[in-house]
């Protein structure tokens, strides 16, 4: 029998998203990644926007563009760079791209660069969404070119 948290019998929310996470196909996973990036991006925007900064505006803000930054670097660890070919070579060097611009959008709170790594992550998870939503409609298996299945 697995042991329930208190954490989560408080909070009937995390139980919802630990079993959404718990069940999710990989292709799922991958649009849940990118959904939880460009989640903590948008907040982050808006915690910099914020005038006149406050230590605890820019507190959040650096933490959300970190957890940003996190998902950003598991998406580029779940890259099968063996088989994945030019596309897995390519979706590496956006990642990277994009925490380069994220380490200038914290740093010298730039807004426009936040702006560009959501456009970046918004475009790429319409992507993936509607190439998985082709391959079921066609009922293949749709397959995440470059990544890896051990990262499951």
């Amino acid at each position: 029998m697995q042991q329930t948290s208190y954490t989560t019998k408080r909070n009937p929310y995390q139980a919802y998203r630990r079993t959404q996470i718990e069940t999710a196909t990989k292709e799922q996973l991958l649009i849940m990644l990118y959904d939880g990036a460009i989640h903590y991006l948008k907040r982050a925007k808006v915690r910099m926007e914020e005038e006149p900064a406050t230590e605890e505006s820019l507190t959040e803000k650096t933490n959300l563009i970190l957890k940003a930054q996190d998902i950003i670097l598991e998406l580029m660890a779940a890259l099968d760079m063996d088989n994945g070919g030019e596309i897995a070579k390519s979706l590496f060097g956006l990642y990277e791209y994009m925490n380069w611009r994220l380490n200038q959008a914290n740093i010298r709170r730039e807004v426009p660069a936040l702006n560009e790594v959501v456009t970046l992550l918004s475009d790429l998870r319409q992507t993936w969404d509607e190439a998985i939503q082709k391959a079921q409609r066609d009922g293949s298996v749709p397959a995440a070119p470059g990544v890896s299945s051990a990262s499951q």
